[in-house]
């Protein structure tokens, strides 16, 4: 009887921590928005539907909903998947892939390298862990020139349309403390990019963290 109730008890145990794993990772960031073009509505467990813009983080069991003239890019951090979606359907963000019972996406791989930068990303919140990051980070003419010409590099392959490659630099940039860099981009992209609703979600997301920066002279 008492190897009964010890065998129950390894079950129960086994079950908890499968549990309290599978709610670590419903938890977490698991990609990143890069591309959100035309109709695109982003629901969660914490929002019923709202549009969808480039650069927002998602979680497991997330869902997004496209028009006929969506155009969809999200890039996955384990592994580095980059899919792209079109036209009218939903999809729901998965651990390593998305699901999607009419759609099929585009896949590609992305360098390592980019991808452990946009995990980096930071959020508006200047005292989240991403902002203690940006308070260490220690900037030298190396590491800006590395940023740099990675970034140059991204952009020969990419359509001018596809901000992942601003993405990666702008969080580079933030994490080096490189403020006035930053505006540079910036103006660059609302120069090239007036009518493009991911550049000005960017631009929108980078001048808020710059000005909280400023504020609390970091």
């Amino acid at each position: 009887m008492s190897k009964i109730f010890m065998m129950l008890g390894r079950i129960f145990v086994a079950a908890l921590t499968f549990l309290s794993l599978e709610t670590t990772a419903l938890s977490m960031d698991v990609g990143m928005l890069t591309k959100s073009q035309g109709g695109v509505v982003f629901s969660s467990d914490k929002d019923s539907g709202k549009p969808a813009v480039a650069f927002t983080k998602v979680r497991v069991g997330d869902k997004l909903k496209l028009s006929q003239d969506a155009h969809l890019q999200l890039v996955y951090f384990d592994g580095g998947r980059q899919e792209t979606w079109q036209g009218a359907g939903q999809l729901e963000v998965g651990a390593t892939e998305s699901k999607s019972s009419t759609l099929k996406p585009e896949v590609k791989q992305l360098p390592l390298m980019l991808v452990k930068q946009l995990v980096r990303t930071p959020s508006p919140d200047i005292k989240s862990r991403t902002g203690m990051v940006l308070v260490r980070a220690m900037a030298t003419p190396e590491k800006i020139k590395s940023l740099e010409d990675n970034y140059a590099a991204m952009r020969k392959d990419i359509s001018a349309d596809d901000f992942t490659p601003e993405l990666y630099l702008l969080s580079g940039l933030f994490e080096l403390k490189q403020l006035q860099k930053i505006r540079e981009v910036l103006a660059d992209i609302a120069a090239k990019h007036p009518n493009n609703d991911d550049a000005k979600a960017v631009v929108e997301h980078y001048s808020r963290l710059c000005d909280l920066a400023e504020s609390k002279h970091l």
